[in-house]
């Protein structure tokens, strides 16, 4: 059964086949909170999310990546408008060939019907 969560996920892998750092940043929200081994930036300003996606997308094209699918290990919901997921995403070439794989943390906000990330933990590989 599909539900808010699924959905988001389904919409945000297609966007993030389409390489286009605006589509991408339109799923994430300001302030925002970035979790990884080179430590915790805060993002203040949306113009943010898209310089980092206008770079970040490029090691995605250099590897041909042509499908993003995700597997939801977890989710919770925190409170009325809090959710806090843990995806994994294997990533496929034109020849279905698994080209990458990771897993993240993501906190999701929900404002009306629609959700964004506003937090995401980068787990190392």
């Amino acid at each position: 059964m599909d539900n808010i969560i699924e959905i988001f996920f389904q919409k945000y892998s297609a966007a993030l086949t389409t390489f286009s750092a605006q589509t991408i940043s339109d799923f994430y929200q300001a302030p925002l909170a970035i979790y990884s081994d080179e430590g915790v930036r805060l993002v203040t300003k949306e113009s943010e999310t898209l310089e980092f996606w206008e770079k970040g997308v490029q090691p995605y094209q250099k590897m041909g990546i042509v499908k993003a699918a995700y597997k939801i290990i977890m989710e919770e919901q925190l409170s009325k408008t809090q959710f806090v997921c843990k995806v994994l995403w294997i990533n496929y070439d034109a020849a279905y060939k698994e080209v990458s794989k990771e897993t993240n943390f993501y906190i999701l906000t929900q404002n009306k019907d629609e959700l964004k990330i506003s937090g995401l933990i980068i787990m190392a590989k």
